[in-house]
């Protein structure tokens, strides 16, 4: 089991390059990654998704990239000239009419907004460096997926504790339950006999409407069902892959079964183990939406 909550970072270099990278993975429905590194470098950007989507399967994935290149950086100066030439003409314009000096420095045209871009030269990307992002980012990404498995090994405890837990409350149901049907039964006829006294009942219809009362009354086939949803949660805890979403589904599934139990309770006893056995699955609940 592994969880969606991890941290990995990485750094290396080679003659060209120095290149960072640190992973760290929240929560999420699916795999959503989000990648920041520079612009001049997107063109490397399908090949790292590849990489993290050969690992990882959901959660929320923040990397960030630092590609910083070594020795002297080396730029191209352009000079937007028509930028220059309207505001020089516009300057000029206000001169004229006296609001402002006819005068335009370098330091003045320096200031000017969009009149000069720095546009990095070809910074000599080599297959040498695709290899060493790609080892320093399997690096960061194996400390991501370690600290995934070693979240995901103690949600699995708690896990499995809350399912003793649950099995518990579970065993008490059945013990509380057994003999419902026959008291569901007797009560019913009680009543009757109360309400009418010394009139006959018709013993069909009292036979029929005992059946249907204890009918509704039993409850084994929920119990039965939530020990099976209880194995089925173990067994696929113990399975590789992302396994979060089925984990899911089983713990809606109990939570399905408990409702039932309490439509059926008319027991104090009975409804104050359901409170407590929904309260368990409700920290099951918390805990799955943390599993991959």
């Amino acid at each position: 089991m592994r969880s969606m909550t991890g941290f990995g970072q990485a750094r290396s270099e080679d003659d060209h390059h120095s290149i960072a990278v640190s992973l760290r993975s929240v929560n999420g429905r699916f795999l959503d990654l989000k990648l920041r590194l520079r612009e001049e470098y997107r063109c490397v950007e399908p090949a790292l998704r590849e990489v993290l989507t050969g690992q990882l399967a959901r959660g929320r994935v923040d990397g960030t990239f630092e590609i910083r290149p070594l020795g002297e950086r080396r730029v191209k100066v352009q000079v937007h000239k028509q930028v220059v030439r309207k505001i020089h003409r516009a300057m000029g314009s206000l001169a004229q009419e006296g609001l402002l000096s006819a005068n335009l420095s370098a330091a003045d045209v320096l200031r000017l907004p969009d009149a000069f871009e720095l546009l990095p030269t070809e910074r000599g990307w080599r297959d040498n460096d695709n290899a060493l992002l790609h080892r320093v980012l399997t690096s960061a990404l194996d400390q991501l997926v370690e600290s995934r498995s070693v979240e995901g090994g103690k949600l699995a405890s708690l896990l499995d504790e809350h399912l003793a837990a649950l099995e518990a409350v579970i065993a008490r149901l059945g013990k509380l339950t057994t003999g419902a049907q026959q008291e569901a039964a007797e009560n019913l006829e009680r009543r009757l006999e109360e309400l009418l006294g010394d009139s006959k009942l018709d013993e069909a219809r009292l036979a029929q409407e005992v059946a249907l009362l204890a009918d509704r009354a039993d409850v084994r086939e929920e119990l039965d069902r939530l020990q099976v949803h209880i194995e089925h949660f173990r067994e696929i805890a113990d399975q590789q892959g992302a396994i979060g979403k089925r984990l899911d589904f089983l713990t809606q599934e109990i939570f399905r079964e408990l409702n039932t139990l309490g439509s059926k309770s008319r027991n104090a006893a009975v409804t104050q183990e359901l409170v407590e056995a929904k309260n368990i699955a409700e920290q099951i609940r918390e805990q799955v939406q943390n599993v991959e």
